[in-house]
């Protein structure tokens, strides 16, 4: 597992627990998410904001790292969870895929997409 994937799973790992102070440490203080376009919450725009939102994924949605594929500074993810319809994943069998951008060992940004073809373009892969 490289270091920024490693990265990603402290960060699934610690929402799951609910350490608020741990979690914090491993984000930016500008660190943001955009989530997918079909989603019906608002984007967060600080890190504090990031952590209530993760911590809330987490436990209401038991979302958790699959699939990993580094590339760079950043980190695309196929989420495992419940409900991630809600979250803004499509398909008969909706999938959530996400994009951590990570400098440093931290989290600077996440964008959630609801399609694995609108995800790999955002990385740069095909898929």
């Amino acid at each position: 597992m490289s270091p920024n994937e490693e990265t990603i799973d402290e960060v699934f790992r610690l929402a799951r627990r609910a350490d608020h102070q741990k979690l914090r440490l491993r984000l930016h203080d500008d660190a943001t998410w955009r989530p997918a376009p079909t989603a019906k919450w608002k984007d967060c725009e600080t890190a504090d904001e990031v952590v209530r939102t993760l911590l809330w994924r987490a436990e209401a949605n038991r979302l958790r790292p699959g699939q990993m594929i580094d590339v760079g500074d950043r980190v695309l993810v196929e989420l495992r969870g419940k409900r991630l319809d809600r979250l803004g994943a499509k398909g008969f069998v909706p999938r959530l895929f996400q994009i951590f951008v990570v400098r440093d060992g931290k989290v600077a940004s996440i964008q959630d997409y609801g399609r694995r073809k609108e995800a790999y373009g955002a990385a740069g892969l095909s898929a």
